[in-house]
């Protein structure tokens, strides 16, 4: 019977694409890891966060409402197939449990639904384009499955530290392809990001793994000299993302984490370097990126441009602004529920994008579940902060990350956006079950 299966799966494999066939044998991996060991299959999928292959579909909507192709990467079936099977040997073995009640999951449910409603009356209206709809719901999903999946495996604290390991050596990996791509005098951007690559995804990834960094560099004694190099490595390749969504969101970082920690004499030097920096900007920063700021005023005269404080506004930021004006106008059309998820034209703005996409409803659940998350955060900070420093770095990090990643948002996608919100909630779910690991012993009394 081994022989014959074994037979049959090769045999398959020769007749099918070299794409495909490398899907199907990361899938059997990924399934047979999860059934046999949940920590090994959490390991395999952080690794292919960042360093998945991107598969296009092609599947673009007429009119300009989805405005990109629907992108799937092997990271997407990876996690389909470890949900499945952990679904599964959930029910076989009772005691593994399936979702574990957390102060996030109202939040999840209620924003699932509110995206997963508004997409169903958006194809109902012809809005939608069914399967474009039903893809991009889905991989809004993909990484709660992500955050109970590690809330469910996480049981000390030598594990959480291995999943950060991984997550740092995937970032230090990434950052070092990324510097090579400099000296081709492009935007940097993670392996595997298609053809033209995506610069801002990948600022906001690093954006935040840089602020997890900074909070040890910081405060931890132990780990400041490794974090700190670790994080010069992806401020390199953060710095030529030429991202200025992450360039905003770093600032923020670098406000948060001083005051996250009461280092207030750190906050006063912070604002000040500041203050100089802008003074001597030009002398101080890389030409691309002083080019890269300057752009947004300094580009020459056309058409298209919009005036914003008496200066005209590059013509990249005047389309967003003018789509951000035309959200507003399409949710003041449809005010309770959207157009649906891809229901309107494309924007490159997470909080625009939302109130036209899912309405006032959507809208709310989603800033209700950002709310959920700091509120996480802020109490696994009050509860182990004082405990070690490592676990306050790791609290003050996410934090701190957050509100970048928040302010990153204003010019991009960032909390739908699969290669940020992976790593995003992986620390969060972390982040969320500090606490219990903390304040359980590693060994049980004899």
């Amino acid at each position: 019977m081994l022989g014959m299966t074994l037979y049959a799966a090769m045999r398959m494999l020769s007749t099918t694409s070299t794409e495909h066939a490398l899907i199907y044998i990361i899938g059997a991996v990924a399934c047979i890891l999860a059934f046999l060991n949940e920590e090994l299959a959490v390991h395999f999928l952080i690794i292919a966060m960042l360093l998945s292959p991107e598969i296009d579909t092609g599947s673009k909507t007429e009119g300009g409402t989805l405005g990109r192709a629907v992108t799937l990467r092997v990271d997407d079936f990876m996690l389909l197939i470890i949900c499945v099977t952990w679904f599964i040997k959930s029910v076989l073995y009772k005691e593994i449990g399936l979702l574990k009640h957390t102060p996030l999951n109202g939040a999840m449910y209620w924003y699932s639904f509110a995206a997963l409603f508004s997409t169903m009356l958006g194809m109902l209206a012809g809005n939608v384009d069914p399967k474009s709809g039903f893809l991009f719901v889905l991989k809004y999903f993909e990484y709660f499955m992500i955050f109970w999946m590690v809330v469910n495996t996480v049981r000390d604290k030598d594990q959480i530290k291995r999943f950060m390991f991984v997550a740092l050596m995937v970032a230090l990996l990434t950052s070092a392809i990324a510097i090579t791509q400099i000296p081709q005098g492009v935007r940097v951007s993670a392996p595997f990001e298609g053809e033209h690559g995506e610069p801002n995804t990948f600022g906001g990834y690093l954006l935040f793994m840089l602020s997890i960094l900074g909070a040890f560099v910081l405060i931890d004694n132990e780990y400041r000299w490794p974090a700190a190099i670790l994080g010069l490595i992806l401020l390199v390749a953060f710095t030529y993302t030429l991202s200025r969504a992450s360039y905003l969101g770093f600032i923020v970082v670098a406000i948060a984490l001083p005051a996250l920690t009461r280092r207030y004499i750190l906050l006063v030097a912070v604002i000040i370097v500041g203050l100089v920096l802008i003074l001597t900007a030009q002398q101080v920063l890389p030409t691309a990126v002083y080019d890269r700021i300057a752009f947004t005023v300094n580009q020459r005269s056309q058409s298209s441009q919009v005036t914003l404080l008496g200066r005209r506004i590059d013509t990249s930021t005047s389309a967003r602004l003018l789509y951000m004006q035309a959200a507003i106008d399409a949710f003041l059309q449809k005010p309770l529920f959207g157009y649906g998820v891809t229901g309107w034209h494309f924007l490159d703005s997470q909080y625009f994008r939302s109130l036209s996409e899912t309405g006032l409803f959507g809208f709310s659940t989603f800033i209700f579940l950002l709310y959920r998350v700091m509120q996480v955060g802020f109490t696994t900070l009050r509860k182990v902060g004082d405990q070690d420093p490592k676990y306050l770095a790791l609290s003050a990090g996410f934090l701190a990350g957050t509100f970048g990643l928040m302010v990153h948002a204003i010019g991009s996608n960032t909390f739908i956006i699969v290669r940020v919100m992976e790593p995003f909630w992986l620390v969060c779910a972390l982040v969320y079950v500090l606490p219990q690991v903390v304040m359980t012993p590693d060994k049980e009394p004899a």
